[in-house]
Parts: structure tokens; C-alpha cells; sequence
């Protein structure tokens, strides 16, 4: 059986290698504990990476794309942040990005 918790840590820590390797300066804004209901950053972001006069907000997901609607209306209300979603498939180094919305 497949811990799932597990593989999306792989997969947000794959993303934050890519990113440092770029020079990002990347943290993850996901909380867990088992009383803790919104894991994150505004119940939508896993990653935020930070350059010189810039953000990038990045959800990461496994294998499929997510409904896009609630990224679009965060973007619409916040456009000074860089939003993404990184899509991670099974055994694939290399994301598929959706959204550069800026």
C-alpha cells in the first residue's frame, strides 16, 4: 500500500531542488499535525520561493491536474505573486507546470 503522505513529500522536496538549484530561496509553508485542518498557505500554496523582487507560490500535486478555479481567483486578486502548480507524474523527474499566471 502507498503511504501518501510519503509521496508527496518526495514530491514537494523534488520541487524544492529544482528551485535552490535555480537559486531560489524556498521553504514549505505545509503544516501537519493531527488537529491542524488548513495545511496550506491559504489553502492553496505547498512551496513559496523567493528571488530579489520576486514570489513564486507553487502548488505540487501527483499525476493529475487540479481544478484550476480557485488558483485563477488568487491570482486575479494577488498579481504581484508568480503562481503555479507543479504536476509530478509516477516515476517522471520533471513536473509539468500549469498556470505561470503572471
Amino acid at each position: 500500500m502507498i503511504n501518501t503522505r510519503r509521496k508527496g513529500q518526495r514530491k514537494v522536496l523534488n520541487c524544492i531542488k529544482e528551485l535552490t538549484g535555480k537559486g531560489w530561496v524556498v521553504d514549505t509553508v505545509e503544516k501537519t499535525g493531527r488537529f491542524i485542518l488548513v495545511k496550506d498557505l491559504f489553502g492553496l500554496w505547498d512551496v513559496i520561493a523567493i528571488k530579489p523582487n520576486r514570489t513564486k507560490l507553487i502548488q505540487v500535486k501527483s499525476n493529475k491536474k487540479p481544478v484550476m478555479a480557485d488558483f485563477y481567483d488568487f491570482q486575479a486578486r494577488y498579481p504581484q505573486f508568480e503562481c503555479e502548480v507543479w504536476v509530478y507524474k509516477d516515476r517522471e523527474l520533471v513536473p509539468e507546470v500549469y498556470g505561470v499566471f503572471y
